[in-house]
């Protein structure tokens, strides 16, 4: 505890010094993100899951849905 309480100029300096360790852990947090997000879609572009791929799973599977309803129904 502080024998006396801080003046507005010493309040206003670690309010200032807060303000620029925030500001720059956003900005190194920001681009580690982007980063991780760039290595991350780098490994699904690397295993060949893309928008393309994901369309022909669902087409796939509505065919296979298709097929299986036609079989039960007896259509």
């Amino acid at each position: 505890m502080a024998a006396q309480p801080p003046t507005k100029a010493q309040r206003d300096a670690n309010l200032n010094a807060l303000k620029t360790a925030v500001d720059e852990w956003a900005e190194t947090e920001t681009a580690r993100l982007e980063n991780e997000t760039f290595f991350m879609r780098a490994v699904l572009q690397g295993r060949g899951a893309s928008d393309l791929g994901t369309k022909n799973l669902a087409l796939a599977s509505a065919l296979l849905q298709t097929e299986i309803n036609e079989f039960l129904v007896g259509s």
